[in-house]
C-alpha cells in the first residue's frame, strides 16, 4: 500500500506565499492564452522580447493571447517614463524589421503581434 503526505493548512499557506512571492519577484512574468503560431509566418521569439524586457527598468507582465504579445506594467510610472519605455520597445522592434508596439486603451496593454506572413 502506498503512503500518502498530507499538509497541514498552515504548511499548504506557506508553500503557496512563497510560490506567489517568487512570481512576485520575477522582474518580467509571462502568460500564455492562446500560443499557436501559423506554420508559414516570421514570428518574434519570445526568448528575445524577454531578454529585451528584463533589461528595462519597469517590471512587466507579458500576456500571450492569439496574435500578440500584449505588455502590462506592473507599476505606475510617470508618462514621461512610459513614452520612452514605448519608444526604446519600438526601437528594439523595427531593428528585428518588426512592426511598432502600440498601446490599446481596450486591452490596456502595450500591443506587440507575435507573427506575421
Amino acid at each position: 500500500m502506498s503512503e500518502v503526505n498530507t499538509l497541514t493548512i498552515p504548511e499548504e499557506e506557506d508553500i503557496v506565499a512563497r510560490a506567489m512571492a517568487e512570481w512576485n519577484a520575477q522582474h518580467v512574468q509571462v502568460l500564455i492564452d492562446d500560443d499557436e503560431i501559423p506554420s508559414d509566418a516570421q514570428y518574434l521569439p519570445l526568448e528575445s522580447l524577454i531578454e529585451f524586457l528584463e533589461q528595462q527598468p519597469i517590471p512587466v507582465r507579458v500576456h500571450i493571447a492569439g496574435e500578440n504579445y500584449l505588455i502590462r506594467l506592473r507599476k505606475h510610472v510617470p508618462y514621461e517614463e512610459f513614452k520612452e519605455f514605448i519608444y526604446s520597445l519600438s526601437d528594439f522592434l523595427r531593428r528585428g524589421h518588426w512592426v511598432k508596439a502600440e498601446w490599446s486603451r481596450e486591452k490596456r496593454a502595450i500591443v506587440v503581434k507575435r507573427w506575421r506572413r
